[in-house]
């Protein structure tokens, strides 16, 4: 019989290799023989997560709670599974613990300005960015929820968001996240991640706090790809992204073009590239297999933000996969479809199939992590053709 440190060697190897249902059996078998190997129900509670049983993984979580209260990993990801379950109160406070989390590796702003709280007597606010492109986007949507409640906010932000941020928030100052400030300018200070837990309660808290349209892509911007894309007002545009570069997930985020071919079916549309990273390595051998065209731009839809907001002002609808490019086009008020692979809170459903946080944004969610994309992608396509009767 394998002693229980090779059974736990063998549970993380299955879930590090995405087969969270074989990790199971060992990590049982380690708890009911040693109930107080924390590290366990940890894992246990990992796999149910990425396989969506939110119910067990969230008993095993607080299990893990119970025996480790100061378990940092353990408050963070338990704050994450009550935010997607809607118990927005104890899940905000427990995502505050994601700082001394030993698996968070988003810098903390060092600073002996006090956070900021609403209502108080602040006068000025400097809120600093946190994460990835697709967090400084979804927690913006609060940010005049926080000007409302002191005279001057200003944001440290990713340098390729400040202008589609200023354009529609002329009354809050954006500044590059690597900015050199000094704390004499104000008087408090917040990570933008931690706005949410002042104002949302309630799923009916986000819809009555978070704004909606609050980017603005450049009118020019979107007239020089118009010309570049050739677009006559004729044809039925679409933006497209199908792969994610998370660390680690991926692969299980994208979609293989192939798998997409029905959007070309779709009369008279026009596919345009959204994807960043490396598209020509999917797009030209699809084109040559199909006969099919991905149109592109000179736009570089890494690094120029601006530009990929323009071309989505082009489009009729988005499709992606889950990744910043939701971010943009949710913000942007876009009509927006998403594969949406794992468990990440906020695509959450609002009513049906809409996000809570992005009205024009529809959700098209897999029954887990390792599950196939086909259902998900008819379902997708049929959605498109019923919103725009075509």
């Amino acid at each position: 019989m394998k002693s229980l440190q090779d059974m736990f060697k063998d549970a993380l190897a299955n879930i590090e290799g995405d087969k969270f249902d074989d990790a199971i059996p060992n990590l049982n078998t380690i708890i009911e023989l040693h109930p107080l190997v924390v590290a366990s129900f940890v894992q246990r509670g990992r796999a149910h997560w990425e396989m969506k049983r939110w119910d067990k993984a969230r008993e095993d979580f607080s299990r893990a709670l119970e025996l480790d209260p100061n378990s940092a990993d353990a408050k963070w990801t338990m704050g994450l599974i009550e935010l997607q379950t809607g118990d927005f109160k104890r899940g905000w406070e427990l995502y505050d613990q994601r700082w001394d989390s030993s698996v968070f590796n988003s810098p903390r702003l060092k600073t002996k300005l006090p956070e900021w709280r609403p209502y108080r007597a602040y006068q000025s606010v400097l809120v600093w960015c946190e994460q990835g492109i697709g967090d400084q986007l979804l927690y913006s949507s609060l940010l005049e929820k926080v000007r409302s409640c002191t005279k001057k906010v200003t944001v440290m932000t990713d340098i390729r968001l400040i202008g589609l941020f200023q354009r529609a928030n002329p009354n809050i100052t954006f500044i590059p996240h690597d900015s050199k400030v000094k704390n004499s300018d104000y008087d408090s200070q917040i990570a933008i991640g931690s706005i949410g837990r002042h104002f949302i309660e309630t799923q009916a808290d986000i819809e009555k706090y978070a704004q909606y349209k609050y980017i603005r892509h450049d009118t020019k911007r979107g007239e020089q790809v118009q010309q570049e894309l050739g677009l006559t007002g004729e044809e039925f545009v679409i933006g497209l992204s199908w792969a994610s570069t998370a660390p680690r997930i991926d692969k299980h985020k994208s979609v293989a073009l192939e798998e997409l071919i029905g959007l070309w079916d779709i009369p008279n549309v026009k596919i345009v590239n959204l994807q960043y990273g490396k598209p020509d390595h999917d797009i030209e051998p699809f084109e040559e297999k199909t006969g099919k065209q991905v149109w592109q731009t000179t736009v570089s839809n890494f690094f120029d933000l601006e530009g990929v907001a323009a071309i989505m002002s082009l489009c009729d609808a988005v499709v992606s996969v889950s990744n910043a490019n939701v971010h943009i086009a949710g913000a942007l008020g876009k009509p927006t479809y998403v594969l949406d692979a794992n468990k990440l809170w906020y695509w959450n459903h609002k009513n049906g199939r809409n996000s809570l946080f992005y009205p024009s944004v529809k959700l098209f969610p897999r029954e887990s992590m390792t599950a196939p994309w086909t259902n998900q992608i008819q379902e997708l396509i049929q959605e498109i053709r019923n919103d725009f009767k075509r």
